[in-house]
C-alpha cells in the first residue's frame, strides 16, 4: 500500500485549529463551542498520528508546545472521562423512557477522549514537550493509572472474559446475524454466544439496558455500550505507552512525578499484575487473539511471543526498578515481592530471545527471590496535588443526576442541526484515503487473503485483489453491503433535510 501523502490539516490550518482549542465546562458538552473545539482536537490527533508515522518534522507537536495548549488537551481528556464515568450511565438510564434517535453524540464524546490521549501520547514522546506539561503531568499519570486499574479490576473479577471481545467488532456482529463468519464458511459457535451474553449481562450492572416498546434491546444502546468498552481497551493500551514515555523522561519532569509513579500509585505492582492477567489477550474460535493497534488481531505462527503493549510494560518496569533515584524511594515488602516474582513464569526463552534486555530483569528477579524484604522507606513529607482533576467536576460533583437531566435532550433527542454538525466534524477528521496510511498492515483480500488494492464500489468497506474475488465473495458480502448503504443513506437524508431547512 503506497502512501497518499495527504493530510487531514494543511500547515496553515494546524495553527488555527490549535489556537481554537479551549477549556469547556461539562454542562456545555455538545454545545456549538464544544463541537467546534472537539472537532479541532480530533483532527489534530489524526494529523499528529500521520506526522509521527511519516517521520520528520511533527508540526502538531511543535505548535502545541509553542502555544502552551497542554492545559486545554488535558482538560478535554478529563472532561470526557468524567462524562463517561458519571453521566453516560445516567443518560442510558434515562433512555429507558426516551430511546435515543442516534448513537453519534455518544460516540463523539468517546472518540474525543481517545483523540485527546493520543495527542498527549504524541507530546510526551518528545522530552521538551513532556517537560512543558509541568504540574499537569500528575493529572496525566493519575488518568493513565485509572485506565489500567479498570483493566486489572475487570480481569480480576472476570478472569475468563475480556472487557471487549473479538466477537463484538462491527463486522463480526453484522455477519453473526447470518450465523456465519466473515466468509460464510463456519457457523457461530455456541460458546461464543454464551460469552457475549455473559459479557452483556455483567455490563448491565453499570450501564443499564434501554428497551424498545416491545421489550427488545435497543441497537443504539448496544452500540454505545460496546463502543464504551472498546474505548476502555484502547485507552488502556495508550495509557501504557504514556506511562512508559513519562518513566523514560522522569529527569525532565518534576520530582513529584516519580513519587506519583512509585509511591502513590505503585505502578510497578500495577504493571506486574497486568502482565500476569493479560487483559489484552483472549481465545476466540480456538484461536489466540491479541488486542493491538486498537483492534483484535489473530496471533499467527510467525508472530512474536510478546505484543507491543507487553514490551512497553516490561520496558517501563526495567526503567523504574533499575533506576537508583526511583528504587531508593520504593519499598519491596513481602507482598510486593510475591507479585513481582510471579513474572518469572513469563520470561521464557522465546520472550528473552525477542527482547534480550529482559535478561537483566530475569536475573534481578532471581536475586529478589533469595533476598530479604527491604526496610520501609519514609514517605515523602510534601505531596503535590494534581492541577485539574478537582476543577473538571466543579460544582457538579455529587449532582450528576441533575446534570444528566440537563444534557439528556442533547444526547437522546439531538436536533437535525446538531447531528449534521457532528457528522460533518467526524467526516472531516476521518478521510478514508488518509486513514489508510495509518493501517498497521496493508489491506488483505476478503476472499483469498492476498494483498488487496481496491474496495467494494458500493460500500467502500470490503477489500479485494481482483474482480474475480469480489464476484466470488458477493453472496456473503451482499447483506453487509446493503446494511452499510442503508446507514450512509440515513446520513445523507439528515444532511439533505438540514440543507433544505436552511433554504
Amino acid at each position: 500500500m503506497t502512501s497518499t501523502n495527504k493530510n487531514i490539516l494543511h500547515p496553515f490550518e494546524i495553527e488555527h485549529s490549535i489556537e481554537s482549542l479551549e477549556c469547556i465546562v461539562l454542562e456545555e458538552i455538545l454545545s456549538d463551542r464544544w463541537v467546534s473545539s472537539c472537532g479541532h482536537l480530533i483532527q489534530l490527533g489524526t494529523q499528529a498520528a500521520l506526522e509521527a508515522k511519516r517521520g520528520g518534522h511533527e508540526q502538531v507537536q511543535h505548535t502545541l508546545t509553542l502555544h502552551h495548549k497542554e492545559v486545554e488537551i488535558v482538560w478535554h481528556l478529563l472532561t470526557a472521562e468524567t462524562w463517561r464515568l458519571h453521566l453516560l450511565p445516567l443518560l442510558l438510564d434515562h433512555s429507558q423512557d426516551t430511546i435515543p434517535i442516534s448513537s453519534l453524540p455518544f460516540i463523539m464524546v468517546l472518540h474525543s477522549e481517545v483523540a485527546a490521549l493520543g495527542l498527549i501520547e504524541n507530546l510526551v514522546f518528545h522530552e521538551e514537550s513532556a517537560a512543558a506539561l509541568e504540574g499537569l503531568v500528575l493529572d496525566v499519570i493519575d488518568y493513565s493509572v485509572r485506565q489500567l486499574v479498570r483493566l486489572a479490576t475487570h480481569a480480576h473479577t472476570h478472569p475468563n472474559q475480556t472487557l471487549y471481545g473479538p466477537d463484538e467488532s462491527y463486522h463480526s456482529i453484522s455477519t453473526s446475524k447470518e450465523n456465519t463468519d466473515d466468509r460464510g464458511e463456519y457457523s457461530k459457535k455456541a460458546k461464543d454466544n454464551d460469552l457475549s451474553e455473559k459479557r452483556e449481562n455483567d455490563h448491565q450492572k453499570t450501564l443499564k439496558n434501554i428497551r424498545n416498546p416491545d421489550g427488545s434491546e435497543s441497537n443504539i444502546q448496544q452500540e454505545v455500550t460496546r463502543e464504551e468498552r472498546r474505548a476502555g481497551l484502547v485507552l488502556g493500551a495508550k495509557a501504557v505507552t504514556v506511562l512508559h514515555l513519562l518513566a523514560g523522561c522522569r529527569k525532565h519532569l518534576p520530582l513529584c512525578a516519580t513519587t506519583r509513579l512509585m509511591n502513590t500509585h505503585d505502578v510497578p505492582q500495577l504493571l506486574a499484575t497486568l502482565l500476569y492477567m493479560e487483559p489484552w489477550k483472549t481465545y476466540h474460535k480456538d484461536v489466540v487473539h491479541i488486542f493491538e493497534d486498537s483492534e483484535w488481531q489473530k496471533r499467527t505462527a510467525k508472530a512474536p511471543p510478546l505484543s507491543h503493549t507487553e514490551c512497553q510494560m516490561w520496558a517501563t518496569l526495567q526503567i523504574l526498578l533499575f533506576d537508583s533515584d526511583s528504587i531508593n524511594m520504593y519499598e519491596i515488602n513481602t507482598a510486593r515481592r510475591n507479585v513481582l516474582l510471579k513474572l518469572r513464569g513469563h520470561l521464557d526463552e522465546a520472550a528473552l530471545s525477542q527482547v534480550p534486555s529482559l535478561e537483566h530483569i530475569a536475573r534481578w528477579l532471581a536475586t529478589l527471590a533469595i533476598t530479604a524484604p527491604q526496610q520501609a522507606h519514609p514517605p515523602p513529607l510534601i505531596t503535590t496535588l494534581p492541577q485539574l482533576s478537582e476543577g473538571v467536576a466543579g460544582t457538579w460533583d455529587g449532582r450528576w443526576e441533575e446534570l444528566s437531566l440537563q444534557l439528556a435532550s442533547y444526547f437522546l433527542k439531538p436536533t437535525t442541526k446538531c447531528l449534521q454538525a457532528l457528522a460533518s466534524t467526524m467526516a472531516a477528521a476521518w478521510d478514508l484515503d488518509v486513514l489508510e496510511e495509518l493501517l498497521p498492515h496493508p489491506p488483505i483480500c476478503t476472499s483469498c487473503g492476498g494483498p488487496a488494492s481496491q474496495r467494494c464500489s458500493r460500500c467502500h468497506n470490503q477489500w479485494y485483489c481482483h474482480r474475480k474475488c469480489q464476484v466470488k465473495d458477493w453472496p456473503q458480502h451482499k447483506k453487509l453491503c446493503d446494511l452499510l448503504l442503508t446507514s450512509h443513506s440515513k446520513t445523507d437524508n439528515i444532511q439533505e433535510h438540514f440543507a433544505s431547512s436552511k433554504k
